[in-house]
């Protein structure tokens, strides 16, 4: 039996204990000793089997198969660590770590719901541990040694990609904690929002920062032009953040009102569902994806895992139904709030139909039908914002969106002269009344951390916004663009010069990169440097393009090479896409505003347990 493997039977030992000695406290026997001692275990031989499997790709031992599949004596240190993650087996094994890391901090201190709570997460736990102890066990050794091995993805030999999956499998896992307190308090009858808000925040950040820099990695690596595909695996992972975005947004009528308790609740156990569609889709290989991992049967266990779950969701709500029951009136505030958590809620409800309409119904889906849905329904969210963050004093809210209203209507009508673009105009107008409402609703207002983060996150979703209408609205492509050196094309407003070749050798490949001139109105704006990068593996997807960028504050000129003939004729695709920075600053807002929201619930947590000491003493 191979090391890292019977760490992992450990790990499943520990789990199994943690869930009786959980079932025992329950019970009335006082086993907190024994539980947070077999969550230590859980993660102590969790984290041992990691490293084993690390220590494998740093030596580079191809006898294990899945070393062998992803791993060749040429890959750089930085990459051949991300290749630990970089297959089905290696991804769960991270998974599993990482929920073994939340499980040991979110039941630090125990008592019935925490022990429910716990069993929970560890019978999660325990289910992507039997995986990996059976038909997704990294510990396999091929018969023989070979001397090389397959080799990563060259699409993966990126830092986005070595960074991407951590991030979205530590939001997954993060999303374990709110279903299981979720259940867990519910069935005791108490609140569970304080208890795993915060876990909550981590998650949504995680998964909002890993589905960025996908986002990134498309925009720079695959030479489209474009940063989101409405790809299923891209989709996957955007529903349990929507349903999580809804969540954040409950919880706040939830810990104010005591209201949307059953909303709330069901937006908990349904983000935890569809974390485990999304892993579904990927690992299934069902729906066709360039994201996917290869169709595999294990993969349809994952739906045994959601029944479940959506069972138990059930069942405590049938059995606690009147704790549901509350009898409040609600402020405009929350209402406002409540038609954001809709939208939420359509959005969802939208990338989903569109996800699964090519499985149920074997008919594709076109990007129209997501934009021509999502596009409204963000610009409701937006709109909403621009008032829902004056709405906290009723008193001043006419006036206050009067002020909003008159400033986006001039800057409207300011573009459209300017412009002659109504689309464009409506959206620069909308984009200045959200803007002078956020302003307007923070100005007068104490800032403390969750309000700085609260500021950052709404801002950030007023630039995302103005930059997806941009981008997907304006942008500008000229494909099938031949040049040979010495040559010029007409590309729009610009004029492409094709200036020579270079070729540069790698350690295992080469590259051929061309410069490329970009002039407008007879000025150079500059050079971009596209190539095509041509890697020695063994593996037939060795050629990879890499695009060229040349930033500018209102738009991107972005090129790709398609391929050179042996005459020194390329092929290139170019691409002038409007306002595309305002994608990456506001998504990196709207992380950084969970941060900091998380960030302002561990000073409070702190400074609590300081006066309660003070108290004691």
């Amino acid at each position: 039996m191979d090391i890292g493997y019977a760490f992992l039977v450990c790990s499943m030992l520990g789990i199994l204990a943690s869930i009786a000695s959980s079932i025992a406290y329950l019970r009335g026997n006082d086993t907190r000793k024994i539980v947070k001692r077999a969550n230590f275990a859980i993660l102590t031989f969790t984290l041992l089997s990691f490293f084993t499997l690390l220590y494998y790709f740093l030596v580079r031992d191809f006898s294990v198969r899945y070393v062998f599949l992803y791993s060749d004596t040429h890959l750089p240190l930085v990459y051949t660590i991300s290749a630990v993650w970089a297959g089905r087996e290696g991804s769960l094994l991270l998974w599993l770590l990482y929920l073994s890391i939340f499980i040991v901090l979110s039941t630090r201190r125990l008592d019935k719901v925490t022990a429910f709570a716990n069993a929970i997460m560890c019978i999660v736990a325990a289910f992507f541990n039997f995986l990996l102890l059976t038909s997704s066990n990294p510990f396999v050794r091929l018969s023989f040694h070979p001397p090389e091995g397959y080799g990563l993805n060259p699409l993966l030999r990126t830092p986005e990609m070595a960074i991407h999956p951590p991030a979205i499998f530590l939001g997954y896992a993060g999303m374990t904690v709110p279903f299981a307190f979720a259940i867990a308090a519910t069935y005791y009858r108490e609140e569970w929002v304080k208890r795993a808000r915060n876990y909550l925040l981590v998650a949504w950040a995680f998964l909002g920062f890993g589905i960025l820099l996908g986002a990134w990695w498309a925009y720079k690596t695959l030479g489209w032009g474009g940063y989101w595909g409405w790809d299923p695996v891209e989709n996957s992972s955007l529903l349990p953040w929507l349903t999580a975005s809804a969540l954040l947004h409950g919880v706040i009528v939830e810990e104010r009102k005591r209201g949307m308790k059953l909303l709330n609740y069901a937006l908990a156990v349904v983000t935890f569902d569809l974390v485990i569609l999304a892993t579904f889709i990927t690992r299934s290989g069902i729906i066709s994806s360039v994201h996917a991992f290869a169709r595999n049967k294990e993969a349809y266990a994952y739906m045994v895992l959601i029944a479940l779950s959506l069972l138990l969701g059930f069942v405590v709500y049938i059995k606690r139904k009147d704790f549901f029951k509350c009898y409040h009136s609600y402020r405009l505030r929350e209402r406002l709030i409540q038609g954001s958590v809709l939208i939420f809620a359509l959005s969802t409800v939208t990338v989903l139909v569109g996800t699964l309409t090519p499985l149920l119904m074997h008919a594709s889906v076109t990007r129209s039908f997501y934009r021509h849905i999502e596009i409204p329904l963000g610009t409701a969210l937006v709109v909403l914002l621009g008032v829902c963050v004056v709405a906290y004093r009723e008193s001043i809210l006419r006036k206050s969106v009067l002020y909003s209203l008159a400033a986006g209507t001039l800057a409207g009508i300011v573009c459209f002269a300017l412009t002659k673009l109504s689309l464009a105009s409506l959206g620069v107008g909308i984009f200045v009344f959200s803007l002078a409402g956020v302003i307007q609703g923070y100005s007068s207002r104490k800032i403390d951390l969750r309000r700085a983060g609260a500021i950052a996150a709404h801002l950030g979703l007023i630039l995302l916004f103005i930059g997806v209408m941009g981008s997907w609205m304006y942008e500008s492509s000229y494909t099938n663009i031949n040049m040979g050196v010495g040559q010029s094309v007409h590309a729009g407003d610009y004029t492409l010069k094709l200036n020579g070749f270079r070729e540069v050798n790698g350690n295992a490949k080469f590259d051929v990169v061309a410069y490329v001139s970009v002039y407008r109105d007879g000025k150079l704006v500059g050079v971009l440097h596209p190539k095509l990068i041509i890697y020695n593996l063994m593996r037939s997807d060795r050629i990879v393009a890499s695009v060229d960028i040349i930033s500018l504050p209102l738009e991107d000129i972005y090129i790709a090479m398609g391929g050179v003939t042996p005459q020194g004729v390329a092929s290139f695709e170019f691409y002038v896409v409007p306002l595309v920075s305002f994608v990456w600053i506001g998504s990196i807002l709207i992380i950084a505003g969970g941060i900091l929201a998380a960030l302002q619930r561990r000073e409070e947590k702190t400074r609590k347990g300081v006066v309660d000491a003070e108290g004691e003493g």
